[in-house]
């Protein structure tokens, strides 16, 4: 799915790696995504050899199930080895959507969650789970909170009851509040010391100026100090609902049981969700300018934006196309070869689609020395404009040959598969996506790519943030 930060929670030490990482990862450039199903990192080492993931396609349909209590869930039953995964998300309650006074409280509520409940308290949930290998991971992004199971199916009861547990019955300790507390105020003092968390601090508060993309993804320090257990419940409450529930599950389990799994483990939450704030769609301007924070850095890090297509678009494929022979092929791509390997002025430089409910775009990045950050802007601009003429037929053909015949290799595991299934229904791809996702790239002609290179590329339009000394360096 999106690019997602997993809180898994073991240690107190593991919570605080996992919140820093919100502000190093949550929209750091090109060295992560925030795309759903097509940019996916591709993880080898997690390639089962008897998999049925090495055929070249899906041959096994997704379903759609719907329990006895009407939730409903993308499945898709694998028996390959005895694992079972589900991945969820509860809609319109990630950091965009926390309260005025609340701001962090979705992140918070994400760490505490796994932190005892009334059934399981802190000591006996740690020993399950360490001792059954049971994985139970939350998180929140802009737009969603959003959670995930992973067991061997011989502990599959016990996975669900904590799971069920966590969700309508967590504990929020106090003890436990005030260390995450500290944490997560510990976490934002230190986002500054690291130049890409800065970077993307800064890139997100002058894109998105007064919208709620624009937050410091922790949160607010003033209102994470007042948060309290009242609070905490309440979001819960409040967010966690069938109503804005997506689930997917994957795995070595019948379509009954998985029925059944649903009802157990979310059978229990509200019906509906309570008001939640409104987000409307991020207003941006793509005017060219640049915004600089000068600091005595050995490089600097730079990102540059551009306006983007949502998932559904009628330009999303030719779009990515495109943006693949740009930037995203890595290496290959025309920037990496024209500012890496010609020139030696970085060691990466790319593009990606960036998706998010209120806003799409097309960001790239990269870092360099300051004596050569003017020589590589201007490789960046003048590939950008470049673009706007058109790609060749080879390229056109390499990009899409390679989009096809690595697609599958993205889902490297079943947890990649339930997430990629909560996907398919957050962005209404339809239930056949999984065998249609190729015929939808082969179908994109030369001449498609060629009118969203002109439309999307070729302009004076690039936003660029950078953190550290620009200023070129005289012989």
């Amino acid at each position: 799915m999106a690019r997602r930060i997993y809180h898994k929670k073991k240690s107190s030490g593991g919570f605080f790696k996992a919140v820093l990482a919100i502000g190093l990862c949550l929209a750091i450039g090109w060295l992560g995504y925030k795309t759903y199903c097509d940019v996916m990192v591709f993880h080898p080492q997690k390639l089962v050899e008897n998999s049925s993931l090495k055929a070249e396609g899906f041959s096994v349909p997704v379903v759609e199930i719907t329990s006895r209590e009407g939730i409903k869930a993308y499945y898709f039953e694998d028996h390959t080895n005895p694992i079972i995964s589900m991945s969820f998300l509860f809609r319109n309650s990630g950091t965009a959507y926390d309260e005025n006074g609340q701001f962090g409280i979705s992140n918070m509520a994400a760490a505490l969650l796994t932190e005892g409940t009334e059934s399981f308290d802190a000591e006996k949930f740690k020993e399950i789970v360490d001792d059954k290998a049971i994985q139970i991971s939350f998180g929140a992004d802009v737009d969603d909170f959003y959670g995930s199971l992973l067991t061997l199916k011989n502990n599959q009861k016990i996975a669900t009851d904590l799971l069920k547990s966590v969700l309508t019955e967590a504990s929020f300790n106090r003890n436990d509040i005030q260390r995450v507390r500290r944490q997560m105020l510990l976490a934002i003092d230190r986002q500054t010391e690291y130049p890409q968390s800065l970077l993307n601090l800064v890139w997100a508060q002058d894109l998105y100026q007064n919208h709620p993309y624009a937050r410091n993804p922790i949160g607010k320090k003033a209102d994470i100090k007042n948060i309290g257990k009242e609070q905490l419940q309440n979001f819960v409450q409040n967010n966690l609902a069938k109503q804005n529930l997506i689930v997917g599950i994957a795995g070595d389990i019948s379509r009954q049981d998985a029925e059944k799994l649903l009802d157990k483990v979310f059978g229990s939450l509200p019906e509906k969700t309570k008001s939640q704030p409104y987000v409307a769609d991020a207003k941006l301007y793509f005017d060219g300018h640049e915004k600089n924070v000068q600091g005595n850095l050995p490089q600097v890090v730079a990102l540059f934006t551009a306006q983007g297509v949502a998932r559904n678009h009628p330009d999303f494929y030719p779009l990515y196309i495109a943006n693949q022979i740009f930037g995203g092929s890595g290496l290959n791509s025309r920037v990496s070869k024209a500012a890496r390997e010609d020139k030696a002025l970085t060691y990466g430089v790319g593009s990606y689609l960036f998706i998010q409910d209120k806003a799409d775009l097309i960001k790239g990045g990269f870092s360099t020395t300051p004596d050569k950050y003017k020589e590589l802007q201007d490789i960046v601009l003048t590939q950008w404009q470049n673009m706007g003429q058109g790609v060749t037929k080879e390229e056109f053909n390499q990009a899409k040959n390679y989009m096809i015949a690595s697609y599958n290799l993205r889902f490297a595991s079943l947890a990649d598969i339930a997430s990629m299934l909560v996907a398919m229904q957050k962005e209404n791809l339809g239930i056949d996506f999984l065998q249609k996702r190729n015929a939808y790239v082969n179908a994109v002609s030369f001449d498609d790519v060629n009118n969203a290179a002109q439309k999307y590329f070729g302009k004076d339009n690039l936003i660029w943030t950078s953190i550290g000394s620009i200023n070129v360096v005289e012989d």
